[in-house]
């Protein structure tokens, strides 16, 4: 190879280098998707900590939430006994006609080493204090998105193997 072909390899890896690294693959940003089949009872878990909103909307939230994750198969238990601990965290900003409710679900598992960070937003509409916007319904829509997402990334655990049905 010549002093042009070695010239050009060089400067095409020198190229390669500037490549963007700060923005993850598309792939990374993707939703967990509830695994059929899986047996979410398996994989117990315990709400440890819910913290940003008044004791009103938290407390209903947390109610709701413990409702939705029943209704969804996952089991709920004491933090001694769980497998996986959350730990919720609520906030509200104003938005133009509403506002924006953002939940961050932390998961632990038992050694407390966390295995997940769940997190998304909930636009509710109205004119007020953001949150005085959290009505029954947008809290049953909050904590049905909440326990949506914590089913789904449970579906993917170890634990939740799917459930054995025999044919007779």
């Amino acid at each position: 190879m010549g002093k042009r072909g070695v010239s050009a390899l060089v400067l095409a890896m020198g190229l390669a280098g500037c490549a963007d690294t700060a923005t993850p693959p598309e792939t990374a940003l993707a939703p967990v998707v509830r695994r059929e089949g899986a047996n979410l009872s398996a994989a117990p878990v315990a709400l440890v900590s819910l913290q940003g909103a008044p004791d009103g909307p938290g407390g209903d939230f947390a109610a709701a939430l413990m409702r939705e994750l029943s209704a969804r198969g996952v089991a709920t238990a004491a933090p001694k006994t769980a497998r996986y601990m959350l730990r919720g965290y609520l906030a509200a900003r104003p938005e133009q006609g509403g506002a924006d409710i953002s939940y961050v679900f932390d998961v632990y598992d038992r050694a407390r080493v966390r295995a997940a960070r769940l997190d998304a937003s909930f636009a509710v509409k109205g004119e007020g204090d953001a949150w005085s916007l959290m009505d029954a319904k947008a809290i049953d829509g909050l904590a049905a998105q909440s326990a949506d997402d914590i089913a789904a990334w449970l579906s993917q655990t170890p634990e939740a193997s799917p459930a054995l049905s025999y044919v007779q």
